[in-house]
């Protein structure tokens, strides 16, 4: 109801004004609201085929946050509109309206480049397709409503309808093919591929190549008497292609790096426990034969071998693809000989061209001849010609970036491929080149912890970040590639185990020392129950992160310096691998139990109790102030975990293992089930920081420097082997839409390089 003013009450006018404002405002919107939404509509969908792209190499949280918004906004918008055209389609003077509504579908559509945000959008598919049958209804009500006199304009209304169901139903079917259901009813199907590729008779073929070989029963005895050669060529080629790189003239094909990508999204993406290359399993099985192709491949001087992150980047960059954009179903699953392969992916990039184009320009045609003076406005008129060139336009654009991305392979111009912003055959940065860090001191300090939680969790933006890692990528592969030659196939389950056995024994004779030799003893037994496979694996890992950084400022230039280059490297691979996997076990709750967290929020709790009564904005200031505090009570704090651990001791003592073997007595069972019950109190209460400070002690008591930190990153290098096979399918899934993690470029490392994946239990 409007507002009763009397005349004589003061502030007349401006009530008046106000009174009169609004309907003049909402009479504005009411003429203007459906053009306005249409026009942002196209806007929309322009923002995200220009920038969808981007998110695969940058994990900044602002432009993710702005792609979510335009994404979810695309959709809404799109049936906002839908809706009002509707109801309003028919209006006098606005009957060229009603051609607006196949567009509108045409949008929901969405963009070639990104059909889904992330992984739920597609286990959604199901709601979209529902919303496809109810939005192709509503349009073809506004499209039977239109009451264009000229056939010309129906037949354009009728082709662009058509068209728009065409492509909401390639999205659906797209977020279909990328949903949990139907990648599991994959791997279910993959059970004869495995046998066959066991038998090296499917390796680098298509589906249809593996039906034929079911079907043939004459190549069993052939098949069995070539599998090894098969095998060692398949391996082999491999290699070669890990160690070019995708920079090199000779790359992989595309069509070969999409048969990769499905291979791992079947191995690795699509299941919790990653799945061993079968021909690496072969290889393994015969002594040095892998071993020795390993070294061949990737000499241990070579400065080529850092390529391999080259071609794992090119096939998660596929892997990308076929899991959110509309590539699913751009291309072929078979592999014919080269000359029948160019001419295929020619015609299918022709033919999609002409399907994907050739609908908008026949209604542009058809529009441009009707006789539109008499029968809408100019601005009607504008819009729909806006409406039509866009289409043209992007879906024009979306073909190029196809064609070129493969003349760039055909004819070896990698600028092609640049020139379209897609930069997989050109060796730009296939993601976003980001180690994620997470310090737990450093996110303690009293100025950072107002700030940096609810911002983060708002723009789902990480800790912090690290571009420079070059020398831990590197050490990284060297490490996995010198376990691959000793055949220590099982670091994915050492968690640090092999590294200091191996430590031991280098310097367990030094000069005959024996003082030296106790103490080593000392530290590696202090480093062994902290990492030892009986742990809580966050735990172990939170308390070796706060000793590493104790130890990196704390111990400082103590010792002796015999290589100081090595040390300088060695400390920057450390930290940046202990900042690297407390990210993945605290921010992205990787292995995360509930024990853990809470060890991890008291350790929180502990920090900011020590560094809020001064300000301290220097991290190694705050790390000899936490030291010092927890020297302080460390007495009183070790003699209670030195009787956790006999308590420990004393239960898991001989009564335990016999019934642990024997199995007998119904009460044994439930007194050792209290004990462990009791023992993972004791385990709760016990403070984290004293128990790293204590490690942090050992470790700085290793004189030799170079030696400790040799030590500490060949540690935090099993513990990242640990965690890559451990993260679960929907952790590599969910973030390959942000750039991907680096932990998903070692596990792809330790798939194709040996049988480092353990079993699945």
């Amino acid at each position: 109801m409007r507002p009763m003013v009397t005349g004589a009450r003061a502030g007349r006018g401006h009530l008046m004004d106000k009174q009169s404002l609004v309907p003049a405002v909402q009479e504005l919107w009411n003429a203007w609201e459906i053009h306005l939404m249409i026009v942002l509509s196209l806007s929309l969908q322009v923002f995200l085929f220009l920038l969808a792209g981007m998110r695969r190499r940058s994990s900044n949280g602002f432009l993710l946050t702005v792609l979510w918004l335009a994404y979810l906004s695309a959709d809404s918008v799109a049936v906002f509109v839908l809706g009002h055209l509707a109801v309003r389609a028919s209006e006098p003077g606005h009957e060229l309206v009603s051609f607006w509504a196949p567009f509108v579908l045409v949008h929901l559509g969405g963009q070639d480049s990104i059909t889904a945000f992330s992984k739920q959008d597609n286990d959604l598919w199901k709601r979209h397709l529902l919303n496809l049958v109810i939005q192709a209804g509503v349009a073809g009500y506004v499209v039977a409503k239109a009451s264009w006199p000229d056939a010309r304009l129906r037949d354009a209304m009728v082709i662009m309808f058509l068209c728009g169901c065409f492509k909401y139903a390639e999205r659906v079917l797209c977020l279909f093919f990328g949903s949990a259901d139907h990648l599991n009813k994959g791997v279910g199907h993959s059970a004869l591929w495995g046998e066959l590729v066991g038998r090296g008779l499917l390796v680098g073929r298509g589906l249809l190549v593996a039906m034929e070989l079911e079907l043939d029963k004459e190549l069993g005895a052939r098949g069995s008497e070539r599998t090894m050669e098969e095998v060692k060529k398949d391996v082999s080629d491999t290699h070669d292609l890990m160690s070019r790189g995708s920079s090199s003239s000779r790359p992989r094909p595309p069509w070969g790096l999409r048969s990769d990508a499905s291979t791992i999204i079947l191995d690795i993406i699509s299941v919790d426990a990653p799945l061993n290359n079968a021909d690496n399993i072969t290889l393994a099985a015969h002594g040095d034969i892998l071993p020795g192709m390993l070294i061949k491949a990737f000499p241990p001087s070579s400065s080529h071998n850092i390529n391999a992150y080259e071609y794992v980047g090119a096939v998660l960059e596929y892997c990308y693809r076929v899991l959110y954009t509309k590539d699913r179903i751009r291309f072929l699953p078979i592999s014919p000989p080269p000359i029948l392969q160019t001419c295929t992916y020619l015609f299918a990039s022709l033919l999609f061209i002409l399907v994907s184009t050739i609908p908008s320009s026949i209604a542009l045609a058809l529009f441009m001849s009707v006789h539109k003076r008499g029968h809408s406005n100019i601005v009607d008129i504008t819009v729909t010609y806006a409406l039509l060139v866009g289409a043209i336009v992007l879906d024009v654009s979306s073909a190029a970036k196809l064609i070129f991305r493969h003349l760039s392979f055909y004819l070896r111009r990698p600028c092609l491929a640049k020139s379209t912003d897609d930069q997989s055959s050109c060796c730009a940065k296939l993601c976003s080149q980001e180690l994620g860090q997470y310090n737990i001191i450093i996110g303690n300090r009293p100025n950072t912890c107002l700030t940096l939680p609810w911002f983060g969790r708002v723009l789902n933006c990480k800790a912090a970040v690290t571009r420079d890692h070059m020398s831990t990528k590197k050490f990284i592969l060297d490490t996995l590639l010198a376990s691959g030659t000793r055949n220590e196939w099982g670091i994915a389950s050492t968690r640090g185990k092999l590294a200091l056995q191996k430590w031991m024994d280098c310097h367990k004779h030094d000069d005959g020392n024996h003082d030296l030799a106790t103490t080593t003893t000392t530290t590696l037994k202090s480093l062994e129950e902290i990492i030892t496979s009986s742990a809580d694996f966050p735990t172990s890992v939170l308390v070796l992160h706060v000793a590493t950084d104790i130890c990196y400022h704390y111990g400082d230039g103590g010792g002796t310096n015999s290589d100081h280059q090595a040390v300088k490297q060695h400390k920057k691979i450390s930290t940046q691998l202990s900042n690297y996997v407390m990210y993945l076990v605290f921010k992205c709750g990787v292995m995360l139990t509930s024990n853990s967290q809470f060890l991890h929020i008291n350790a929180c709790r502990e920090i900011r109790k020590v560094l809020l009564p001064v300000s301290v904005n220097n991290h190694k200031d705050d790390i000899l102030k936490l030291f010092d505090a927890i020297k302080k009570q460390q007495q009183d704090s070790m003699v209670e975990i030195h009787k956790v651990h006999q308590e420990s001791e004393e239960q898991q003592g001989p009564p335990i293992e016999m019934i642990k073997n024997e199995q007998s007595a119904n009460n044994d069972d439930n007194a050792a089930h209290i004990m462990e019950l009791q023992m993972n109190s004791q385990t709760l209460k016990s403070p984290v920081l004293p128990r790293a400070a204590a490690l942090g002690q050992e470790l700085m008591s290793i004189d030799d420097e170079a030696a400790r930190w040799e030590l500490i990153a060949a540690v935090w290098a099993e513990m990242l082997y640990y965690t890559a096979p451990r993260c679960g399918g929907d952790f590599h899934y969910e973030h390959l839409s942000t750039g991907g993690e680096f932990v998903t470029h070692v596990l792809l490392l330790m798939y194709y390089l040996g049988p480092f994946l353990p079993p699945p239990s």
